[in-house]
């Protein structure tokens, strides 16, 4: 039996890479309204959503009095159209919860040719699964993050593969919670419950990310050691082989032979 295709986004990692309403000038909304765009994109480049399809992603409830996130994404939208990564023919201030926007999107400025990571369907469909008290928003900010910094090998093109060692570049992501708070405005405790949810399983569904917990550092003596960053790579096949490499990758980084036991919990 023919497995189904997934489709898939190329996300701009510059949209994610930092705070995009101080980076760009627009919400948060930006990332489901950008995917949302793409995902009933036709071959003709054209694609129909409504702002109902935006709003379910975040469980709002649809009264005549409109949510404060309905501006937010015709900001986004706006945003696009000035961007020329879109074009709208309609008047955006007229529209109703239902009604169908037909974007033409303009590949040369909508599409990352370089620098994107990928969001498949299956890995949106985990994070729209979310029940708990975390925000999805900030569950799709957290994956799009920690993926972006996930280096993925060329495979099997112009043998791209051989200009290196896969084991200089693990497919991994070891920055700090407190980096990534930083980069992202959000607070650690808000990340941290993010990716508890992203490595977590819901009912038969395999969470989308593994974490492997590394041990701990003591460049002073002085001073009592510091936990290194937590190893974060995608679920899938060749995981185990990758977190070895970012380990090896971590001790020629920090110029050390071993690392100790975690401190006090690690949080990295």
């Amino acid at each position: 039996m023919q497995q189904k295709t997934e489709y898939f986004t190329r996300f701009p990692n510059n949209y994610i890479q930092g705070n995009i309403k101080t980076k760009y000038g627009v919400s948060r909304k930006f990332y489901i309204t950008y995917i949302l765009i793409d995902k009933y994109r036709s071959y003709e480049d054209y694609s129909w959503i409504t702002l109902r399809k935006v709003l379910n992603f975040y469980g709002y409830k649809t009264h005549k009095r409109r949510p404060k996130a309905v501006q937010e994404i015709l900001d986004v939208l706006e945003y696009m159209i000035n961007n020329k990564m879109i074009e709208v023919q309609q008047d955006l201030d007229t529209l109703g919860y239902d009604t169908g926007i037909e974007i033409k999107i303009i590949p040369e400025n909508f599409d990352a040719a370089d620098k994107f990571s990928k969001i498949t369907s299956s890995q949106l469909d985990f994070i729209m699964m979310n029940e708990s008290s975390i925000n999805k928003e900030n569950i799709l900010m957290a994956f799009l993050y920690i993926n972006s910094y996930i280096f993925i090998r060329p495979k099997n093109k112009d043998n791209e593969e051989t200009m290196y060692n896969p084991e200089t570049k693990p497919e991994a992501f070891w920055r700090s919670i407190e980096s990534m708070s930083k980069e992202l405005s959000m607070s650690k405790d808000t990340i941290n419950q993010c990716i508890q949810y992203l490595t977590s399983s819901i009912g038969d569904k395999k969470p989308l990310l593994i974490k492997k917990e590394v041990g701990s550092v003591q460049p002073d003596p002085k001073k009592p050691p510091q936990n290194v960053p937590n190893i974060y790579v995608l679920n899938k096949e060749g995981y185990e082989q990758e977190i070895e490499w970012a380990i090896a990758k971590m001790l020629e980084i920090y110029n050390v032979d071993s690392f100790g036991e975690i401190k006090n919990g690690n949080k990295s």
